[in-house]
């Protein structure tokens, strides 16, 4: 089994044709007035994208390019500028920035000194609800006292740490830089210093991988002291390094779809009897109210995005910035927003976007909440959308059940929410940026 935009059959055929959209490069004029008049909603969140890595890992999807001090001071100068760019242009607007979130590449490559320039940033250009970073790190970035402690200071309070696997071997085959014992020591040291939250990040269906190998990494996570652990499943895109390798057959398979499943319940049946919450159906947290989140910002908005790269949502315009490092720091240089492709979203979408994620991510739609949200009945705004057969099929299989003023994904859903899930990240986001990577300022780009 091999996990790219065909790898799961019939859902892979459904996320090709559910989800079809057309980005162009907007004029700068129309992309400033679409972005106040779609901003709409008080509570809002940021995303900063920081694509610099001293390795590239086998299987990363994501936009990243090599470590260049120099180009590292730059980019930092026109993220900035981007930043305080949004805050003029948006400052007639009533809303409060909720939740920071820094990814990458590798964000724990800078240090707490440039978080706190980026954060001055921030405060100077928009009204914080706190003035708090939650960003992706490397262990072995971590394992230095005086580093950790400095990132602490300039408002980080909340890490991701991307430990991936306990097992030597997995992690080469992933190609990672750190060891086993960097992920252990970073994350004693993250607790010692007095994080307030710690998520970690483990893989599963790594080439090579068994079944015994993942639950050996299920166990040994569940005897840190973390918060949250979330479980992704290696997925395999054109852009990625081990791609070409992995489809020649010149590295070791995937597991097959058998083992695919069993890593899936494994993951419930080890993590929930202690203390671990599926507060997603990839996220496992004993600390109530509180999950590391993007991917409900990304699918709902309203995210504002900045970085070479990062994708934002208003609720009613959808964008991507450029994905060459080069080109977005000239464009901020010319005074310029650094938006590659954008798209209008209608409320249709949105709303089919924001109960695919509450019900088919986070394992639960409140009727009431939507109301609230759209303004209008559950029923009557999805019954204009696609969504609504497939909730009809759902709900007559099972899968899906009503029970008050809720939908419910039930347990026997979980695999298949689990192929709706990735299904959609390969050929919609990973899709958006294998296109975007191509070229810097493409003309259109239709997805998927």
């Amino acid at each position: 089994m091999i996990l790219d935009r065909d790898g799961f059959g019939f859902w892979s055929w459904v996320a090709k044709r559910a989800f079809k959209a057309t980005f162009t490069r907007p004029d700068q004029t129309l992309a400033r007035e679409r972005f106040k008049s779609t901003l709409i909603e008080r509570e809002v969140a940021i995303y900063m994208h920081f694509p610099f890595c001293k390795g590239i890992c086998h299987f990363c999807p994501y936009v990243k390019t090599l470590w260049n001090p120099k180009l590292v001071v730059k980019y930092i100068e026109a993220l900035k500028a981007e930043i305080r760019a949004y805050g003029k242009l948006l400052k007639d607007l009533d809303f409060k920035i909720v939740d920071i979130h820094v990814g990458g590449g590798t964000p724990s490559l800078l240090d707490g000194q440039q978080f706190r320039e980026i954060m001055d940033a921030l405060v100077e250009s928009f009204d914080l609800e706190r003035e708090v970073l939650a960003i992706e790190a490397n262990p072995n970035d971590l394992v230095d006292e005086s580093r950790v402690y400095g990132l602490l200071k300039a408002g980080v309070e909340e890490v991701s740490l991307g430990v991936q696997s306990f097992d030597a071997l997995m992690l080469r085959k992933l190609g990672r830089r750190h060891t086993v014992e960097d992920s252990l020591e970073s994350i004693e040291l993250l607790r010692d210093a007095g994080l307030d939250y710690l998520n970690i990040d483990l893989m599963y269906m790594i080439p090579g991988q068994t079944l015994d190998n993942w639950l050996m990494d299920l166990e040994i996570a569940a005897e840190q002291d973390v918060d949250e652990i979330t479980c992704y499943p290696t997925l395999i895109t054109p852009q990625c390094p081990g791609y070409k390798a992995l489809k020649k057959g010149d590295i070791e398979q995937q597991p097959d779809k058998t083992t695919f499943k069993k890593m899936i319940k494994a993951t419930y049946e080890i993590l929930e009897p202690v203390g671990y919450e599926s507060v997603e159906i990839y996220g496992f947290s004993r600390r109530e109210g509180w999950k590391y989140a993007t991917v409900n910002y990304e699918m709902e908005g309203p995210l504002l995005a900045f970085g070479c790269g990062a994708m934002g949502f208003t609720g009613g315009y959808e964008y991507v910035n450029t994905c060459s490092v080069r080109e977005y720091v000239r464009a901020l240089a010319k005074g310029r927003l650094p938006i590659a492709g954008a798209r209008e979203v209608s409320i249709e979408e949105r709303a089919a976007r924001y109960t695919a994620c509450r019900l088919f991510v986070c394992k639960e739609l409140d009727l009431k909440e939507f109301k609230n949200k759209f303004e209008e009945e559950f029923s009557h705004l999805i019954g204009r959308t696609g969504l609504s057969k497939a909730l009809w099929l759902l709900r007559l299989r099972g899968i899906v059940k009503k029970e008050g003023e809720r939908l419910k994904l039930m347990d026997k859903g979980l695999l298949t929410a689990h192929m709706q899930c990735w299904s959609f990240v390969l050929n919609v986001p990973c899709r958006i940026a294998e296109e975007y990577s191509r070229t810097p300022w493409p003309l259109a780009v239709t997805i998927p």
